[in-house]
């Protein structure tokens, strides 16, 4: 009888540690992504993200994932939150109209994934902002020199893209516009090859 009671409780002891460890394992901090802008923007003006915790917290170095509804096609880019948990996209040279954009963050070890959803109106005219640290939805090799105030651009230089992680590069290696204007396109490459290596984008 006492034997039967102690297999008992060790039957019940090995369920609940088991459980534990099931819980454990899943214990991620949810997220959000929040965005940010009005929902009428101009062509130049920014699609302006933040990812944060439960708690509200930003999430820095985390990559994001950016559909864009465009002439009746989906365009996808990739941006990194910075320190504050901020990405930005740059209309540029879009229809007027309403586009949806639909934002997706994978997750990683310690986060759980999340998703937004949600439909903008471009209107006519342009942006009167003097300044453009974001990543742009133009998807020519020739970068415009309206949307890279305060980067290395020269006149009529003809820029480089890397389609993998949506940044602009000259031919010196140097990143022109976006979150990393000024960076070494190498570095910037190799840091998030690794990161993607790892299964994450938290680099912090």
């Amino acid at each position: 009888m006492n034997r039967k009671i102690i297999l008992l409780v060790l039957s019940v002891f090995i369920v609940a540690f088991a459980a534990g460890s099931v819980i454990a394992a899943d214990a991620k901090e949810n997220t959000e992504i929040k965005m940010l802008n009005e929902k009428t923007l101009k062509n130049g003006d920014n699609i302006e993200l933040q990812l944060v915790d439960a708690q509200g917290n930003p999430i820095a170095s985390q990559k994001l994932n950016i559909s864009f509804e465009a002439n009746g096609k989906f365009e996808n880019y990739s941006v990194v939150t910075d320190k504050d948990g901020n990405a930005y996209l740059v209309l540029y040279n879009e229809e007027l109209g309403v586009h949806k954009v639909i934002v997706n963050y994978t997750g990683n070890e310690k986060y759980n994934p999340c998703k937004l959803e949600e439909n903008i109106t471009i209107v006519e005219g342009s942006s009167t902002s003097e300044d453009t640290e974001s990543n742009s939805t133009a998807s020519t090799v020739q970068y415009d020199n309206a949307t890279a105030k305060n980067s290395t651009l020269k006149d009529n230089e003809t820029l480089f893209y890397c389609a993998e992680y949506n940044f602009y590069y000259n031919s010196d290696g140097v990143i022109v516009g976006g979150q990393n204007d000024g960076a070494d396109a190498y570095e910037i490459y190799t840091s998030y090859k690794e990161a993607e290596r790892k299964g994450s984008f938290f680099l912090e």
